[in-house]
């Protein structure tokens, strides 16, 4: 099922023993473009400075109609997870340390997007992923995670070097990637618009630059669906 933004983090997360709260941010992997963690607001139930994190690992069902999304643990075991402080960068040693609390594998393990597999539910039990010590001496030691909040409204550079900016992204709840990014043309096209550009025309994102580096055209931009929310699901809709 294809999300955008608002409709993920204004979910609320339910664990097996009530409800922990609601979405407030999304760590992607900008090599593999795919969500890594979901941050948590807990605020009602647990008043700390630190950040709450979920790997999609844990998520069961989202349901987009309840705006409800169903994670396979207990709150006491959130309450005791590793955790990292507001301010503080999410590094490979903390996810080492909160995989290895939740008995998950690692998704760095492998050559695809959940190590060897292409599903993150693949992990959720660490006897699954063989030799998975052997693998670690080859991967990198540094992550590449990006927050969704920092990066809607970086700069969106086309190959003739003109820029818009980044509105939106438009994730698949079914394998958890990032599929679309939505462009806002408005510094480009008089009047502007909000179109719809697949991830795979997206180059790279730089963190010194505030910018989102398109391998696309401005013409070519200008050609892409133009955005709109409620037709995200329906067949035929985006094409490319």
């Amino acid at each position: 099922m294809l999300v955008n933004s608002k409709q993920l983090t204004s979910s609320h997360i339910k664990a097996n023993d009530g409800e922990l709260g609601k979405v407030k941010d999304v760590y992607f992997d900008d090599q593999h473009w795919t969500v890594r963690f979901l941050v948590v607001d807990t605020n009602r139930w647990l008043p700390l400075s630190q950040k709450v994190l979920l790997s999609p690992i844990s998520v069961l069902k989202f349901d987009l109609e309840n705006a409800e999304l169903k994670v396979s643990m207990s709150k006491e075991m959130i309450e005791d997870c590793p955790k990292v402080e507001e301010e503080e960068t999410v590094s490979r040693e903390f996810e080492m340390k909160y995989f290895d609390y939740f008995g998950y594998g690692y998704y760095w393990a492998g050559a695809d997007p959940w190590g060897d597999y292409n599903h993150p539910s693949a992990l959720s039990n660490r006897d699954m992923q063989v030799n998975i010590d052997d693998n670690l001496n080859d991967v990198e030691k540094t992550n590449h995670l990006r927050s969704s909040h920092e990066v809607q409204d970086y700069d969106v550079t086309a190959t003739n070097g003109d820029k818009g900016h980044v509105h939106d992204f438009i994730w698949d709840t079914d394998d958890w990637s990032l599929k679309y990014v939505v462009i806002d043309t408005h510094n480009w096209l008089p009047g502007g618009k909000k179109v719809v550009v697949a991830i795979e025309h997206i180059d790279s994102i730089s963190y010194e630059k505030s910018a989102v580096f398109c391998s696309l055209s401005i013409a070519q931009i200008k050609a892409c669906p133009e955005y709109d929310a409620d037709k995200l699901n329906r067949t035929g809709y985006i094409e490319f």
